[in-house]
């Protein structure tokens, strides 16, 4: 794991924000984040947190483009 990846896993896993949240519920929050912003810091957090996979996001209804730009993230 890259550093960079490491510390924004390591920043996510210690929010408040996830403290007492669901997978679903996670990709739910991630959905509604990237509607309203597609650069989503707290999508980003919970997408590495929780391990969301493309299939998952898509599913949820995640556009291409939006699939494509959290490619760093995902993999």
């Amino acid at each position: 794991m890259g550093k960079c990846k490491k510390r924004a896993f390591n920043k996510a896993k210690n929010s408040p924000f996830t403290r007492q949240m669901t997978r679903q519920e996670a990709l739910n929050t991630v959905m509604n984040e990237f509607n309203d912003d597609p650069s989503s810091l707290i999508a980003r957090e919970l997408i590495t947190l929780f391990g969301l996979s493309a299939e998952e996001l898509s599913e949820a209804g995640a556009s291409y483009e939006i699939l494509r730009s959290l490619d760093f993230v995902l993999n």
